[in-house]
């Protein structure tokens, strides 16, 4: 795509060089007058009424060579893309003082610039305190047949509340090895939403978007948790290279500190501002991802 705007712009250079407008375009008048002599000058309203033509039929031209509407600069056949969203509080959007369901929609409007998207049609179904084991049991139970039949993109959060779990279970007794143990059963849970993605729909694009630990900004050292979060990360990774058609986006970086004030009130989930950098995060890495290719040119982004 970035191929193509360059070589139109060159087109629209060119154009304006050398452009050559077919009489019939032009009123008779008008034209006669445009042969005259240079001691009468068309007048000022005919020859803007002759330039403005020009321009028109330079915009048509492009438009049938390119198959784009230029003037609205999106593909004359655009589709409407099914956008759905599964996770936990972060996709649903908790904390975000502007209540636009977090990253997701911030995401669809990003995704609504790309020439070859007419619309897109957000379906989020996040759910806050939501664990692998219960999206799975959803997906097992075809919730989301028809929706993921449909869709065009997907992506997913989750692995917060699977930590969770563990350290609300025994606060005061928690061990590395209770991680190490939970993080095989999350591997196989997330493995099977994946397969079960896969058998309504087996070329939607998947964006796998990794978790960050919430304990960071609490105390200055570093704690056990970073490994942890680090290694369950690892696991989202390896599954989406082992898909081989999804992205894997880590966000853990963007949370570390509260200095750009980037957390809720909560100290816990993202504030506007934090989920606007995490946009730009799944905006940046789905492009380097190759989103564009592996989505055959529906999806991408403007630069």
């Amino acid at each position: 795509m970035r191929l193509f705007f360059s070589v139109l712009c060159c087109f629209i250079l060119l154009a304006g060089c050398s452009v050559t407008v077919d009489e019939s375009e032009i009123e008779p008048e008008e034209y006669e007058r445009s042969l005259g002599t240079e001691s009468v000058p068309m007048p000022i309203e005919d020859a803007l009424y002759v330039e403005q033509t020009k321009k028109e039929s330079i915009v048509e031209k492009l438009g049938e060579m390119f198959q784009l509407d230029w003037l609205n600069r999106k593909e004359i056949d655009a589709q409407d893309i099914q956008y759905i969203a599964f996770g936990d509080s972060l996709t649903e959007g908790v904390g975000d003082e502007y209540k636009r369901q977090g990253f997701t929609e911030r995401l669809t409007e990003k995704l609504e610039k790309w020439p070859a998207i007419a619309t897109v049609n957000l379906d989020n179904r996040g759910k806050k305190g939501r664990r692998s084991e219960r999206l799975l049991e959803l997906l097992e139970k075809g919730h989301y047949d028809k929706e993921l039949a449909d869709a065009n993109l997907v992506t997913i959060t989750m692995g917060g509340n699977d930590v969770m779990k563990i350290v609300k279970s025994d606060i005061f007794s928690l061990k590395k090895e209770m991680f190490d143990a939970e993080r095989e059963n999350f591997k196989n849970n997330y493995e099977q939403i994946i397969e079960k993605i896969r058998a309504q729909n087996a070329e939607v694009p998947l964006i796998l978007i990794g978790f960050y630990n919430p304990f960071s900004i609490v105390v200055d050292e570093t704690t056990p948790f970073e490994k942890i979060i680090e290694e369950w990360n690892n696991e989202i990774l390896q599954l989406a290279v082992q898909d081989g058609n999804a992205c894997f986006i880590p966000v853990d970086d963007l949370f570390h500190t509260n200095e750009d004030l980037v957390y809720h009130t909560d100290f816990f989930h993202p504030n506007a501002k934090g989920y606007e950098r995490m946009t730009d995060r799944i905006v940046s890495a789905m492009t380097a991802c190759g989103i564009e290719e592996m989505s055959d040119g529906l999806i991408g982004f403007e630069e």
